[in-house]
């Protein structure tokens, strides 16, 4: 316990020397972080509104015309005995036809010229909000749209696509920018950590040279890049929460088209724990790196 505290008193202490280095470090690691949280904000929200799209994602079954009562309920049993099917109705032509005087009475004079009902009888299936991929969901439709009963379908989920889509673009651009960030920052930290251990090379050395321990040296330099990392992240988690809250006031045509997709009231907590992790993962892997080299030209 002494051994930890008198390393870590060290570490502040190697921090605080040289100030304006770390200063700047923190605030580099800060700025890289800051990217993977902004893309794994915007990811969080875009899962989030595809999850609701989810919960009315319905399709409609057009039958044909002369489908026999008995074909029809087997079909029914077939889209209701999926996993991913909540719910099913039928709707008859005489429904149908009802159903479309009801909502648009005004075009009662269109259907007084039918004898019978111009729509076709069509079954409704509503799918489960926790088991409705877009991929098995388009498998499912490609397989019901092979039974001779189904004429056509219609499918209310172009927008779901859509986010889908963009969210996949959004991981993909944040992962590229991030990599390379986290490149840059774990160079930063590895340098910062040689420079201080480059300030302090006499005394190591002599500590060394008396008997003292590779973890009576190592473990102050090591905490050194742990604790760059972990506030280079609270550092980030900081602006990533004031950017969030800033970007209503001052991006308003843009807060006004995104605001449906994200909101900028709701940070997930593990996004900020994500943060810290990641900058405090970078910190200690940079610094024992630096570390292992100076071991290996040190004399001792």
């Amino acid at each position: 316990m002494r051994f930890t505290l008198r390393a870590l008193q060290q570490a502040m202490g190697n921090i605080l020397r040289n100030k304006s280095v770390n200063f700047l470090c923190l605030g580099i690691i800060a700025f890289t972080l800051l990217v993977p949280g902004i893309f794994g904000f915007i990811s969080f929200h875009l899962d989030r509104y595809i999850s609701r799209l989810s919960d009315n994602i319905e399709a409609i079954f057009y039958l044909r015309d002369g489908a026999e009562p008995a074909g029809v309920e087997a079909l029914m049993r077939r889209i209701e005995g999926s996993l991913l099917v909540k719910e099913i109705a039928f709707t008859s032509r005489e429904q149908a036809r009802a159903d479309f005087a009801r909502e648009f009475p005004e075009l009662g004079y269109i259907l007084a010229e039918f004898s019978d009902s111009p729509f076709p009888a069509s079954v409704r299936a509503r799918f489960r909000s926790d088991a409705s991929g877009i991929v098995a969901i388009e498998s499912f439709i490609r397989d019901m749209r092979r039974s001779p009963l189904v004429e056509s379908v219609q499918l209310n989920m172009d927008w779901a696509r859509k986010i889908a889509n963009i969210k996949k673009f959004a991981q993909f651009a944040g992962l590229f920018l991030s990599v390379i960030l986290l490149i840059v920052s774990a160079f930063i930290i590895f340098n910062v950590v040689k420079l201080n251990i480059f300030y302090r090379r006499e005394e190591i050395t002599i500590l060394r040279l008396v008997g003292a321990t590779d973890a009576y040296v190592k473990v102050p330099f090591l905490l050194e890049g742990l604790l760059l990392g972990t506030l280079g992240g609270l550092l980030a988690c900081g602006l990533l929460l004031v950017a969030v809250r800033a970007f209503p006031l001052y991006a308003g045509f843009v807060y006004e088209v995104v605001r449906q997709l994200i909101n900028f009231r709701e940070l997930p907590p593990r996004l900020f724990w994500q943060l810290i992790a990641t900058g405090a993962g970078i910190g200690l892997l940079s610094s024992f790196i630096s570390l292992r080299r100076f071991i290996r030209h040190t004399p001792g």
